[in-house]
């Protein structure tokens, strides 16, 4: 089994932060969020990827060279295609059954879990589903007791008790894409999965596990601290990989060896040739790469030009309820 990568979007819910980086390149921990997405398909015995490009291709492709130990290989949208548009584009390169996953997602799913309940059902599409508090920002997943999918409520309303929603990871069965015209614009959940749930033809698979699609600002900050110890799963090698180590006097940041620091520094996370000043005094914060800081910041992301104020609790939309603040020891 092969995979799709989905790493075209404009990532427009996190500007100003992707005004010149895509999203998949945001750093997260001092590591591109696409590096934690090859890390868990690598760990899960996938190593034949397909990345589907459109916004700032080139920073994609370049850094997906550095990568030892599996293959990469890209298509680049010059016109939009939407994303089961671009997976038909790829559709030469994939085997008959193949993995589509989020290049800006971060998740925990058991892929060879999936992979079997997929099997079993003898479904063309099998989708991740997952529990979270406010489902206002996503799709509604309505699902019967054997599995198969019944029907989607876009975005609802009201929050209630919260709801299941779609993961955007599905494993599919190459048959489903002769239900994509070839060189169309076409979405996965706007134009094929109403098609297919008439058909009885997708499969959910609940997913009780740590899943974010850092869709807003606070989950882009929330995501960099839950990942300080390097991720859920090992990461591939790759040889352009900013190098960081534990500063502080409580060893409780983590800063790139290319970041200079000489103002105060705690709990905070800084990018590769950032800068605290002497003047700085910061706690908390996410500091993007080259950025000098200077002054008080809490809680902030601190890019160029711009900082953006987080809320002080992490409370935002993830199945994983966990603590963040503990893996930030």
């Amino acid at each position: 089994m092969n995979a799709v990568i989905l790493a075209g979007g404009f990532g427009s819910r996190l500007k100003p932060l992707t005004d010149s980086t895509p999203k998949p390149m945001l750093p997260i921990a001092n590591v591109p969020m696409l590096d934690y997405v090859i890390s868990h398909l690598h760990a899960s015995g996938i190593n034949d990827t397909v990345l589907t490009l459109g916004y700032y291709p080139e920073q994609i492709t370049e850094w997906i060279s550095g990568y030892s130990g599996l293959r990469a290989r890209h298509v680049v949208e010059n016109v939009p295609l939407g994303t089961a548009g671009g997976v038909r584009a790829a559709m030469e390169e994939l085997d008959d059954t193949f993995i589509v996953v989020s290049g800006d997602a971060l998740e925990n799913i058991d892929y060879a879990a999936m992979l079997k309940s997929h099997k079993a059902s003898g479904k063309l599409i099998t989708m991740a589903v997952t529990r979270v508090r406010d489902p206002r920002m996503f799709g509604l997943v309505e699902y019967a007791p054997d599995g198969t999918v019944t029907g989607f409520t876009e975005k609802p309303s009201d929050m209630g008790d919260g709801g299941i929603v779609n993961c955007g990871v599905y494993i599919i069965s190459r048959a489903a894409l002769k239900y994509v015209p070839y060189g169309e614009k076409y979405d996965f959940a706007r134009d094929l999965f109403p098609r297919l749930v008439v058909l009885g033809q997708i499969n959910a698979y609940f997913h009780d596990g740590f899943w974010s699609d850092i869709g807003s600002p606070q989950a882009y900050y929330e995501a960099n601290f839950r990942m300080l110890k390097g991720g859920f799963f090992p990461l591939v090698p790759h040889r352009y990989r900013t190098v960081s180590r534990r500063v502080g006097s409580e060893k409780n940041s983590l800063a790139a060896y290319s970041a200079l620091l000489t103002g105060r520094c705690s709990r905070s996370i800084v990018g590769e040739g950032a800068a605290v000043a002497s003047d700085a005094n910061i706690e908390g914060c996410v500091v993007l790469a080259g950025v000098t800081v200077r002054g008080f910041h809490y809680r902030e992301i601190i890019g160029d030009g711009y900082s953006l104020p987080l809320a002080t609790d992490f409370a935002h939309n993830q199945h994983d309820s966990a603590d963040i603040s503990k893996n930030f020891s």
